[in-house]
């Protein structure tokens, strides 16, 4: 391989590197503001709901709505910890 082209194969490396960065910090951004929006709803849902059910009752709304946060904080909490990101965000080729 010449020069020119273990350079360019640096540049595009580099580039790939850089793009997949961004990608990720979308993701990060986007799955963050999707679980803010979920934890506000399960508040609203079980303040609306306490006193008006029974406690059984309000406690499987509860899980339903914690399983519906659960669903954002999990690959969040994987990506932070592990770096285990979705499919779609693996960095190809690096």
């Amino acid at each position: 391989m010449s020069a020119h082209d273990t350079i360019q194969s640096l540049f595009a490396s580099a580039s790939r590197l850089a793009r997949s960065r961004e990608e990720r910090g979308a993701w990060v951004r986007a799955t963050a503001a999707a679980l803010r929006r979920a934890q506000r709803a399960m508040d609203e849902r079980c303040d609306e709901a306490v006193g008006r059910i029974s406690e059984e009752a309000f406690e499987r709304l509860c899980d339903e709505e914690e399983a519906k946060i659960h669903a954002f904080r999990k690959p969040l909490k994987d990506a932070a910890e592990r770096d285990l990101w979705p499919r779609h965000l693996h960095a190809e080729g690096l």
